[in-house]
C-alpha cells in the first residue's frame, strides 16, 4: 500500500454511484479510501504485464471521483492510485494525476456524441485498443491499423 494509505481506513469497495451534473455520470468505485483528514483516496487495482498505468486508468479513477463528490458531497482528493499486479505476489503502486470535473463531463458529451453518430471517434494510437474497438468500423484511424 502507498504509505498514503496506511493508516486509512476502507470507505467504499465495488460500490456504484450515479451522479447527475452537467452530464449524468455513473461509475463503479474499486476501492476508495478514507484518510485521517476524512478526504477520500481512490485505488484501482490493475493485472497487466506492463507495470505502468495508462491514461484509461487516470479516466476511470477521474470518473469516480466525480460521482463520488456529486453523490455524497464527500471531499475526493485530485490524485489516486493504480496498483499494478504485474506478475503474481508482486504489486506496485502508481500515483497518478487525476481530471477535473469538467474534463470528465468534456469525455462523457464527446463519448455520448460518438455513440449518437454526432462525432467522429479518433484512433487512439495503440493498435491493439483499436482492434477491439466497438468504433473501429467508423473511425479513420482504425482502417490503418486492421492491417497490422
Amino acid at each position: 500500500m502507498p504509505r498514503e494509505l496506511r493508516r486509512a481506513t476502507l470507505a467504499y469497495a465495488e460500490q456504484l454511484f450515479k451522479a447527475p451534473g452537467r452530464v449524468m455520470l455513473t461509475a463503479k468505485v474499486g476501492r476508495a479510501y478514507r484518510d485521517r483528514r476524512e478526504v477520500i483516496i481512490l485505488v484501482e487495482l490493475k493485472t497487466r504485464r506492463l507495470d505502468r498505468p495508462y491514461l484509461s486508468d487516470v479516466i476511470e479513477l477521474s470518473a469516480q471521483r466525480a460521482a463520488i463528490m456529486r453523490q455524497t458531497g464527500e471531499q475526493v482528493v485530485r490524485h489516486g492510485y493504480v496498483v499494478m499486479q504485474s506478475r503474481p505476489g508482486h504489486r506496485t503502486s502508481h500515483r497518478v494525476a487525476l481530471l477535473t470535473d469538467d474534463e470528465v463531463d468534456e469525455l462523457t458529451v464527446r463519448w455520448e456524441a460518438i455513440v449518437n453518430g454526432h462525432a467522429q471517434p479518433r484512433w487512439s494510437g495503440a493498435p491493439r485498443l483499436c482492434r477491439g474497438c466497438g468504433f473501429a468500423g467508423t473511425c479513420a484511424g482504425a482502417a490503418y491499423y486492421a492491417h497490422i
